[in-house]
């Protein structure tokens, strides 16, 4: 918002009633489009996080290394399928005009496409930790509440 609308965070900060008609020199149609916009950026960040989530849980204790989503053995194509779709609609739903009126959704910048990127990656590189430390400590306290 800060980056795009020159509103800082703070000032978001139980707006309520002030986040109306010139709130910080925008008009109400500036404002709903940057409410719109920041929405969909969180709608965005969550399809891409679910991908580190996704390939993070497919396995308890076995990396993603040694449980190859690619390979024949472990294989789910539904699985990449299903991510793909997912990415599919969330550009569909916030890119495509006729559907942003439909559902009053707006265009995400492509910084905030990115953005999720590396941290899906984070999600995905601490579960490979603890999968590490699980398999390395079998007895241990970890591994006894890793689900």
């Amino acid at each position: 918002m800060w980056k795009h609308a020159g509103i800082p965070a703070h000032a978001l900060f139980f707006a309520f009633e002030k986040y109306s008609d010139g709130f910080y020199g925008h008009s109400q149609e500036a404002l709903e489009k940057f409410n719109a916009t920041g929405q969909c950026v969180y709608f965005v960040t969550l399809v891409i996080l679910q991908w580190g989530n996704l390939l993070s849980v497919r396995n308890k204790r076995l990396s993603i290394f040694q449980a190859d989503p690619i390979s024949a053995k472990r294989r789910n194509p539904w699985l990449f399928l299903g991510a793909l779709i997912a990415f599919v609609i969330a550009i569909f739903v916030t890119e495509v005009p006729g559907i942003q009126r439909l559902f009053k959704t707006a265009s995400v910048p492509i910084e905030f496409w990115l953005i999720p990127l590396p941290l899906a990656l984070g999600i995905l590189a601490m579960d490979e930790s603890r999968k590490l430390l699980v398999r390395s400590f079998p007895k241990g306290s970890l591994a006894g509440f890793a689900w």
